[in-house]
């Protein structure tokens, strides 16, 4: 077996691994044969994720089996539930019930076992998922997951006591905006990498729309609220089949999981993929239409009868607020070459590859 090179799962043993085993197996009966873990990209600054493998046998037969751990700590060594980053709040999605009433074409991977460490840390034993269209998505695949993200949503717009729980994001958008930069300084408007996105027409506007940003802001948290994802795009879900051979949705990374108005939620599902460069950006007008189509019926299936305007509004005006004030800041890592790595990184793509950002500004602007 492979040991851990890092010196905090130095604890994980044989022992610690089997009952784990046992129910990611379905097999009660099952005994570990053999291990190894690997670390795995796309952790956070505060979370680290690792997959671990190997093989049990249960009677005469080997099994091969794979789990995701994945490690979480306070970020800024408080335990208040009701901060915006609160490190546990993954952890209480698996622990709470929030997931039982969720329609079965959407789920969170199946959880194994939830282990609380000291110091401000916990553990989270997971299904490891595997997207079984891999790749790129079809325009069809974005609007069936948009479907299942308004059913989703629909399905907990009646749960008044759930949206009470202090542990539930509140706020969120408004924290990006907040958070964010008033404005951007000549020196790095003058940028060439920055001016190719933010052109004075493109600014001048950003300072128009920051003007009226509460009223924006006002008017989505006047909306009735349910329980939404709010970082559901395409690195984040994955497509697989059910039992019965119809198309699932799995969403992982529940940290920032809270309460939000119908509309909210496909704000990040076209607008982060596009900017990831999950989708073909030249056809982003026609991702938007086709995923706020599919939003629609999905709520509707859920019995959802509001207004489909509102719906929109709330949409564009969190596309905008999200996606373009409360990311503004990026623009001084552009303009700082020593911060050019890390947005690549993040990215997966060289900045003049065509790192896409503002990407939304050119569609609502």
């Amino acid at each position: 077996m492979d040991m851990p090179s890092n010196p905090r799962l130095k604890i994980i043993n044989s022992a610690m691994l089997a009952p784990l085993v046992r129910r990611c197996l379905d097999r009660p009966e099952a005994g570990l044969v053999d291990w190894e873990v690997a670390a795995l990209h796309g952790a956070s600054t505060n979370s680290e994720i690792h997959r671990f493998s190997g093989h049990a046998r249960d009677r005469d037969e080997i099994l091969p089996w794979s789990m995701i751990l994945k490690i979480i700590t306070s970020p800024d060594g408080t335990d208040e539930p009701t901060s915006e980053r609160y490190w546990k709040r993954e952890a209480l999605t698996f622990q709470t019930g929030l997931f039982d009433k969720l329609p079965a074409v959407i789920c969170a991977p199946h959880c194994f076992g939830v282990v609380e460490h000291p110091d401000l840390e916990v553990w989270l034993w997971m299904e490891e998922v595997v997207d079984e269209l891999g790749g790129s998505w079809s325009m069809d695949q974005y609007g069936r997951v948009a479907r299942h993200l308004g059913l989703f949503n629909a399905t907990y717009c009646d749960e008044c006591s759930l949206l009470e729980e202090p542990w539930l994001a509140k706020g969120r958008l408004r924290t990006w905006v907040r958070d964010a930069p008033s404005e951007l300084p000549p020196q790095v408007l003058v940028h060439p990498l920055v001016a190719r996105i933010w052109s004075k027409e493109m600014y001048a506007w950003f300072l128009r729309v920051r003007s009226q940003q509460e009223t924006w802001l006002a008017g989505i948290e006047s909306q009735p609220q349910t329980i939404s994802h709010l970082d559901a795009f395409r690195r984040n879900i994955f497509s697989r089949r059910d039992g019965q051979g119809e198309w699932q949705s799995v969403l992982i990374d529940w940290g920032y999981v809270g309460s939000a108005a119908a509309g909210e939620e496909i704000a990040p599902f076209v607008a982060a993929s596009l900017n990831f460069l999950e989708f073909d950006v030249v056809q982003a007008g026609a991702l938007d239409q086709v995923v706020f189509e599919g939003y629609l019926e999905g709520l509707r299936m859920a019995g959802w009868r509001g207004d489909p305007r509102t719906v929109r509004s709330t949409n564009i005006a969190a596309s905008i607020l999200r996606y373009i004030i409360g990311v503004s800041g990026v623009a001084f890592m552009i303009a700082d070459e020593a911060q050019n790595g890390i947005l690549e990184q993040a990215f997966g793509h060289m900045l003049n590859e065509g790192i896409i950002y503002g990407i939304i500004p050119g569609k609502y602007g």
